[in-house]
């Protein structure tokens, strides 16, 4: 009776790691995750990758959603001027459902982030410029759910973030708010001030978020009531901003004032001191203890704690480096703007990917309402490269 009852704690115990992992294995939204560190461990994706599908969507494709079996896509603007969301087959690459418009002004940017089976997508704009909306999706059929109204503000650039049972962004035109949203009603719970609300996904804890704009103006606010906890505020103010980045008690801030000499400051998660510089074109990757920056012609592994540089590499070949970095299962992948997805091994450097895409490799993360929201994206065995119009699924 021991013995079986040893044996059925162990079954259990499995079963619980491995649904853990099953839950854990999920890409939500810019950057991966919540704290948009571009970090992924997920089943059997390792170097040697092949193609396991790619399809044309007729338009510029966005960041994908990874979770479900699904991958869930915004491509725009295509022939028609429309922007539209997508849920395809993880495995095939077959539409499951869409194209699911979404409402657009004047500009094409749009975003999403996914959580608890549901799509919450943002606009830029949206028709009439006196607001801006989120738009909530059921993720297994692409039905929709609710529209809520994010009154105050009519520029959008920041993408979604969801957790707490809230999803947050922010929006610009007349200074910048910050919005929480309640996932299961669009409900706007609270609002928050700040300057000036473009570009910057909200880092998601249960307890706090992070936003950060220009100059840099970053802020802490709590999570379910939107009290602000503290506000670095920089010598300057005005539009712009960067998706910061958490990892290990410390918030990575890009700043293109370069109002401290570099374009990044690292601060404090906890109170908000400065302690830190860097340079990144691209929200950096942090895992293994390590923060990965990306910049147009470099790439630099600097050790997270003692600031030291580990390895740096090149493009090479007239090439730049055109994507944030994600770093999944120990390697560390970006694209270029040839097409071609590179891959290094974190620890050494040493090159363990090299593949042709095909088509260019375009994220631009600030200034750019031309198209939705780029970025790589891996989870549930997959890492997944938008590519100009095409989607590529790659596996092991």
């Amino acid at each position: 009776m021991r013995n079986r009852c040893f044996a059925l704690v162990l079954a259990s115990l499995a079963f619980c790691v491995a649904f853990a992992s099953a839950q854990s294995d999920l890409a939500v939204t810019y950057q991966i995750n919540a704290h948009h560190t571009g970090t992924m461990l997920t089943p059997n994706l390792l170097p040697p990758l092949k193609v396991k599908w790619s399809i044309d969507m007729g338009a510029t494709v966005g960041y994908p959603l990874i979770a479900e079996g699904k991958v869930f896509v915004i491509a725009g603007p295509d022939s028609a001027g429309k922007v539209n969301l997508y849920g395809l087959d993880a495995a095939s690459g077959n539409t499951l459902w869409g194209p699911v418009l979404i409402p657009q002004g004047a500009y094409s940017w749009a975003a999403a982030a996914y959580d608890n089976g549901t799509i919450f997508v943002v606009p830029n704009t949206t028709p009439g410029f006196s607001s801006g909306a989120m738009f909530a999706f059921n993720a297994a059929d692409g039905q929709p759910v609710w529209t809520a109204t994010l009154s105050g503000q009519y520029f959008f650039t920041a993408p979604p973030a969801a957790g707490n049972g809230i999803v947050y962004t922010s929006g610009a035109g007349s200074g910048g708010t910050v919005y929480a949203v309640r996932e299961t009603d669009g409900n706007v719970l609270w609002t928050a001030s700040v300057e000036n609300g473009d570009n910057s996904s909200p880092v998601v804890t249960p307890s706090a978020i992070y936003v950060s704009y220009v100059c840099p103006q970053t802020y802490k606010f709590a999570a379910t009531t939107g009290r602000q906890i503290w506000h670095f505020s920089g010598p300057c103010e005005g539009g712009g901003g960067a998706t910061p980045v958490l990892n290990g008690g410390l918030l990575y801030v890009r700043d293109w004032s370069m109002s401290f000499g570099h374009n990044g400051v690292i601060l404090k998660a906890s109170d908000g001191t400065m302690v830190g510089t860097f340079d990144a074109d691209f929200a950096p990757a942090l895992g293994n203890k390590t923060a990965f920056y990306v910049q147009a012609n470099l790439l630099t592994a600097v050790d997270a704690a003692s600031g030291t540089t580990l390895w740096a590499k090149t493009p090479g070949n007239g090439n730049t480096y055109s994507t944030p970095p994600i770093l999944v299962n120990g390697i560390l992948y970006v694209g270029t703007n040839s097409g071609y997805l590179v891959g290094y091994r974190w620890k050494t450097g040493t090159r363990a990917v090299s593949m042709n895409m095909g088509y260019p490799i375009s994220a631009p993360e600030t200034g750019y309402v031309g198209a939705p929201e780029s970025g790589l994206g891996a989870g549930q065995g997959i890492l997944v490269v938008p590519a100009s119009t095409h989607l590529i699924a790659l596996s092991h």
